[in-house]
């Protein structure tokens, strides 16, 4: 799991710092996108810029990253314009030869149970990682900041997983990977998947191992596409 993290996170963070380049710098190469409004029209040109924020993953009070505009050209020297998720359906961009895909999707409500998909005001761009029959598996970085008074400031970068159903226009996060414990951390799993009982009854079986899924995360949405059956 520890390379899938450093694979999506750069990705992700190659956009923002190369389109930050890129306003200052024409020179460098540009970040080419293919965006999909809301209407179904669709947009085709160059990310100029981005900006993030800061989203509460209901069910582990940790901050997810989320991006959540876009600054688009429809050429290097044409007008930028700018787009929200709330705008978008899902876009694509091309860096250094690599495609990544967004969905603009809501999550949980903080303080509200997963299974009531409960949405926040707001869309946000999920990086899709898996893309199943019926579910789709959602990556976010995460920067988690902790202050010991004899040690100083502790910065942790990670990747937070969470998943929707096709169809669906919320997200949920089921896994936040963090170096300390967490109270409970089977039960919070469970319920996150709580409106699956076949999901459910899996991961109070023998058959899941906790261990396991933290290695490979994803691993767990590919059980839950088998469950829907």
């Amino acid at each position: 799991m520890k390379k899938l993290h450093v694979i999506m996170l750069t990705l992700l963070m190659l956009l923002v710092g190369v389109v930050s380049i890129n306003a200052k710098d024409k020179k460098e190469e540009p970040v080419q996108c293919v965006i999909t409004l809301q209407n179904g029209d669709k947009v085709s040109g160059y990310v100029f810029n981005v900006k993030t924020t800061k989203v509460m993953a209901s069910m582990y009070g940790q901050n997810v990253i989320a991006l959540q505009t876009l600054f688009v050209s429809p050429s290097m020297t044409g007008k930028i314009t700018k787009y929200t998720a709330d705008d978008v359906k899902e876009f694509e961009v091309t860096v250094e030869g690599k495609t990544m895909k967004f969905l603009s999707l809501y999550t949980t409500k903080v303080f509200t149970m997963p299974k009531d998909l409960k949405p926040t005001n707001h869309r946000y761009f999920w990086q899709v990682a898996y893309e199943g029959k019926d579910v789709i598996g959602l990556l976010s970085p995460t920067i988690d900041r902790s202050y010991n008074p004899w040690t100083g400031t502790k910065i942790e970068e990670s990747i937070a997983f969470s998943y929707c159903l096709k169809g669906d226009n919320v997200a949920v996060t089921y896994f936040v990977p963090e170096s300390g414990s967490r109270a409970w951390p089977k039960k919070t799993l469970r319920m996150c998947f709580e409106r699956f009982p076949k999901m459910d009854e899996y991961l109070e079986s023998d058959a899941f191992s906790l261990k396991d899924m933290k290695k490979h995360p994803l691993d767990l949405l590919r059980v839950l596409e088998r469950k829907l059956k």
